[in-house]
């Protein structure tokens, strides 16, 4: 069995022929998949808690979905507080530099799980009213190698847990911490993960009170091996034997980035002067892919003969504007649609407006009920 959609179904493709482009179609089939498969593989560990991060998909449908699966929200701002909240998601996990003392102290006191991120933010919160007895914590924790950037090799996000002034702020404000975070980009190994539970392990000796570890998201190239993911668990699990604590997971692009389509319409058609073809699509790369790179998986309609490369340019005036470089195409004509997997994530929610195109229009398809191979 794999968590991962095995590509379109009937029902996207379905929806794919009909619908006004540009469209963002969420297969719900295989976002329940997907939690089925995350949920029985975090099973080893103790209590665990499936939340979604909000940065990655915040369409209300998709997430009143997720809601009814069981499953909770990482948020980091206003916005995606707001969003979780009327899609009924439980639990909430509030964590973000750019959030306010008074707006975590809010979401403190309905309900949400919030964990500090740095010294000030967490002395904004203590003198908040109310001002939460209990508050957790995000730590700072050095960076997977693939992740470094600007030669830092530790997050710029998270407290030092041997801070002396994070240790008098807490005393002065008598406050408990009663939960732990990390989230350093990829945990893209059964090391990595390994290492970041072992750390916040270690933390247990200088915050006796804590019961929770948010072990963060990042899950996307781990599960590029389902079994080596099931490894990653498994280590963790033996790591935290025995400790009385729950674990909290937040994926985003792991949930829901293969679950989502982006269907488009060929406006034009072409040839470069003595090279491929090219053709003009009524979306935008430049607006869309900002962290993904989808890929063209169906072609509608598929029209028998030779194939030839195709360079599928966006909708834009910008020169590199370009949904995909090469894509094998029989006879393409303007009206003719292609869809794009691995559009779930990070495509809406960072989505660009140049020209002031406008975001697609987004649906959700399928019963919800998910697929079994």
């Amino acid at each position: 069995m794999t968590i991962v959609p095995p590509g379109p179904g009937e029902a996207v493709l379905r929806a794919a022929r009909t619908t006004d482009t540009p469209a963002l179609l969420y297969d719900l089939d295989a976002v329940t998949a997907t939690v089925r498969g995350l949920r029985e593989d975090l099973s080893v560990l103790p209590d665990p808690v499936l939340l979604l991060a909000l940065k990655a998909n915040r369409f209300p449908p998709l997430l009143r979905h997720l809601a009814g699966l069981g499953v909770g929200a990482d948020v980091a701002s206003p916005a995606e507080w707001r969003a979780a909240r009327d899609a009924g998601m439980d639990p909430i996990s509030a964590t973000g530099p750019g959030l306010t003392g008074a707006e975590l102290a809010d979401m403190a006191a309905r309900g949400a799980l919030v964990d500090a991120d740095n010294v000030d933010q967490l002395r904004a919160l203590l003198a908040a009213r109310p001002a939460p007895a209990e508050v957790g914590l995000r730590l700072r924790v050095p960076m997977a190698e693939q992740d470094r950037t600007a030669g830092r090799r530790a997050s710029r996000f998270g407290v030092d847990p041997a801070d002396r002034e994070l240790h008098r702020t807490l005393a002065d404000a008598g406050a408990r911490v009663v939960r732990l975070h990390v989230h350093s980009g990829e945990i893209a190994t059964p090391d990595r993960a390994e290492l970041l539970a072992s750390a916040l392990l270690a933390c247990l000796r200088v915050f006796p009170d804590v019961r929770e570890l948010n072990l963060g998201g990042g899950l996307t190239a781990l599960y590029t091996d389902r079994d080596r993911a099931r490894q990653a668990w498994k280590r963790v699990a033996a790591r935290l034997a025995g400790t009385p604590v729950r674990v909290i997971v937040e994926p985003g692009m792991l949930t829901t980035a293969l679950a989502g389509y982006l269907v488009v319409s060929l406006r034009s058609v072409g040839r470069f002067p003595g090279g491929p073809g090219y053709a003009v699509a009524d979306a935008s790369g430049w607006n869309l892919f900002t962290w993904g790179d989808p890929r063209v998986v169906a072609r509608l309609p598929e029209r028998p003969g030779p194939a030839g490369p195709y360079l599928v340019g966006g909708v834009t005036c910008y020169e590199n504007d370009v949904l995909a470089r090469e894509v094998a195409l029989a006879d393409p004509r303007p009206g003719d649609r292609l869809v794009f997997n691995a559009a779930g994530a990070y495509t809406a929610a960072m989505a660009r407006d140049l020209h002031g195109w406008g975001p697609p229009r987004e649906d959700v398809v399928g019963t919800g009920e998910g697929w079994s191979t």
